[in-house]
């Protein structure tokens, strides 16, 4: 498969460690030149609805966080160009002891499951899947935060582009929330890919910010809906995948 990294032109330095790393491991890569939210570019800001961001999380979207999402959008258009999955890292990642086995057993995954993470997070309820090789592979009954090293395919990367025309979550809160584009989240485990320590140019996403009463109600009645929503859609999920081992 082929690596794209997510990166912002001018961040000289992570694109220095990312080369120097990648490199290291032999894995051949190109750069996807990232957006700067906080440039506030008027396309991306039309993008953004604020009321819908505030009901669904609780406050306003951080610029960055909205080129995050949208640099991750690009991503998904190349891997639908392109028409093959690919590898999308962003450029803060750090790679452990048999990473390349990993994505090598990742490409032989990708094509059936289609949205498999392979980096680490805080551990959250899944059941196996499937085993190969000394790795296994899991689905999650909640997902994690955290987008920074994920394999997709374009069927996946259709999904969530086409659950994109406005930017209402930050982007791995989007992915997280399955119900929204119908992509059930793998994970292939052990992780061989952890987040860096680099301080992020998102900037600081918990922020407390006052709310009246009935934004107050919204945001209870979305998480409400949201925790619903998710838990049928992955039942569904996991229903499917029972049906695929009795065969």
């Amino acid at each position: 498969m082929k690596i794209f990294v997510l990166s912002l032109l001018n961040s000289v330095e992570r694109r220095e460690k990312v080369s120097t790393l990648l490199k290291e491991h032999k894995l051949n890569f190109e750069f996807i030149d990232g957006i700067d939210g906080r440039k506030a570019d008027p396309h991306l800001l039309a993008l953004y609805n604020e009321r819908e961001f505030i009901y669904n999380y609780g406050r306003k979207a951080v610029l960055g966080e909205l080129g995050c999402y949208a640099s991750h959008m690009l991503a998904w258009k190349k891997c639908i160009e392109l028409n093959e999955s690919i590898v999308i890292f962003e450029d803060d990642f750090r790679l452990k002891e048999g990473a390349v086995q990993a994505l090598d057993e990742c490409e032989k995954l990708i094509d059936d499951y289609h949205f498999i993470r392979l980096e680490d997070g805080n551990k959250k309820p899944q059941y196996k899947v499937k085993s190969t090789n000394g790795m296994t592979l899991f689905n999650y009954f909640k997902v994690p935060q955290c987008a920074t090293c994920y394999a997709i395919s374009p069927i996946a990367a259709k999904k969530l582009l086409n659950n994109s025309e406005h930017i209402s979550l930050p982007v791995d809160v989007f992915i997280r929330n399955v119900w929204m584009h119908q992509q059930p989240i793998y994970s292939l485990e052990p992780f061989h890919v952890t987040v860096g320590t680099d301080t992020s140019i998102i900037g600081k996403r918990k922020r407390k910010q006052k709310k009246s009463l009935v934004t107050r109600l919204m945001c209870i009645s979305y998480k409400i809906r949201s925790i619903i929503f998710n838990l049928c859609t992955q039942g569904l999920f996991f229903l499917q995948n029972k049906r695929k081992k009795l065969r």
